[in-house]
């Protein structure tokens, strides 16, 4: 694998990194520092926040206008605790079942399910 110089390369990092900012994309950075200042955050013109000395971020809770969210006490609920309904009945199939049995099909092979009357014959060819 050879190693490439910049000077041999096309330029297209240094290119893009010239490039100027789009009028969309700087219409969106203005919505998102609205959003943030919304929140609290101080931010500076490039989107990022501030941070304080030690590396953290403070909100300014007297600035914050965004709406309170619900609180579970405002969500209107129901106090009605139904009883589940009522079980299935599955009687049928432990009757079903105490005509059939588990037997492995043959030496060290898989199990099958067998009819009690078919036991004998069980995994052999009659």
């Amino acid at each position: 694998m050879a190693i490439i110089y910049t000077n041999q390369s096309s330029g297209a990092i240094r290119k893009a990194r010239r490039r100027k900012p789009t009028k969309l994309y700087l219409e969106s950075l203005r919505k998102h520092i609205k959003y943030l200042q919304k929140l609290g955050f101080d931010c500076d013109d490039d989107g990022r926040i501030k941070l304080t000395s030690d590396g953290r971020h403070t909100i300014d809770i007297a600035h914050r206008t965004m709406p309170r969210e619900n609180t579970l006490s405002d969500v209107p609920m129901s106090n009605k605790i139904g009883t589940g309904g009522t079980k299935p009945d599955n009687s049928w199939k432990i009757e079903a079942s105490k005509n059939f049995t588990i037997v492995p099909a043959y030496n060290k092979g898989p199990y099958m399910v067998v009819n009690k009357s078919d036991l004998k014959t069980a995994g052999r060819k009659v």
